[in-house]
């Protein structure tokens, strides 16, 4: 197995049958970046034998989506803007797939905040468990970009069409008590117990077959339907790649980042 290290934007650690995987760039709100999705990617490749994978956020963020700063860098070449949306997006993709196929229960351990695409990596887990101080924002309208992630590959299947939709045009920070009522989320527990009710939920895990957990995800998620959510994927990513590299796209990128923006 290849071993991560604390420098690592993914660190893979084993605790007995169960592999912990944290994104690992809290000084960015482990914001997503075609290099910690790769290595989010060998990661799960490397958890073929566990019994239980656990996906969560290094520091005070799940993970805040795509890295603004980085978009907003190759803001004054479209071509390179387009090739870095296309480079993230593609990735993620791959990991909300690779999370899905998974031949074991994975458990979303969302600590802090999800904003943008990072729900993908929510969404793709078998049970999702926030803490009480997470909330979830899409900040697309915000921001000029497609929706991507899954917001409308994944999210329609748990809170319906018309709700993503709206909530997509409002751009509504969601809190984790109203995820939870939304059926976003599986448990909630206050952030200062909720590395005990994650461990609750593994304990819960470790006396049943991961095969049972796998074939229901399996006959839940028929071949057909897995075929769609590739196409639905990509669409986004078409649509995020076309809205990108407009120039009111780029605009409000400079705007979100105010002063920042001249350090980026």
């Amino acid at each position: 197995m290849t071993e991560t290290t604390d420098t690592s934007p993914v660190i893979l650690d084993r605790d007995g049958d169960t592999a912990w995987i944290r994104l690992n760039r809290p000084g960015r709100g482990n914001a997503l970046t075609p290099d910690l999705l790769e290595t989010l990617l060998e990661a799960l490749s490397q958890c073929g034998d566990a019994r239980a994978v656990v996906l969560t956020g290094q520091g005070r963020a799940f993970s805040s989506g795509g890295d603004i700063r980085e978009f907003h860098a190759r803001a004054d070449d479209p071509a390179a803007l387009e090739g870095f949306g296309i480079a993230v997006v593609s990735a993620l993709n791959q990991a909300i797939l690779a999370l899905r196929a998974l031949p074991c229960p994975t458990v979303a351990a969302v600590n802090g905040p999800v904003t943008g695409g990072a729900i993908g990596l929510m969404l793709a887990c078998d049970i999702g468990v926030m803490s009480q101080d997470a909330f979830i924002q899409p900040y697309y309208a915000k921001m000029g970009f497609a929706p991507d992630g899954g917001w409308t590959a994944l999210l329609p299947e748990r809170i319906g069409a018309a709700r993503t939709a709206s909530w997509l045009a409002l751009d509504d920070r969601v809190s984790a008590l109203a995820a939870f009522e939304m059926g976003l989320a599986d448990r909630l527990y206050p952030s200062e117990s909720f590395a005990e009710g994650v461990q609750t939920i593994l304990a819960g895990l470790a006396g049943h077959d991961p095969e049972v957990a796998v074939t229901a995800r399996r006959l839940l998620e028929a071949r057909e339907i897995h075929d769609a959510l590739s196409t639905r994927l990509e669409r986004e990513l078409s649509a995020f790649t076309r809205l990108l590299v407009r120039p009111e796209t780029r605009a409000r990128m400079a705007a979100f980042l105010g002063p920042r923006a001249e350090a980026s």
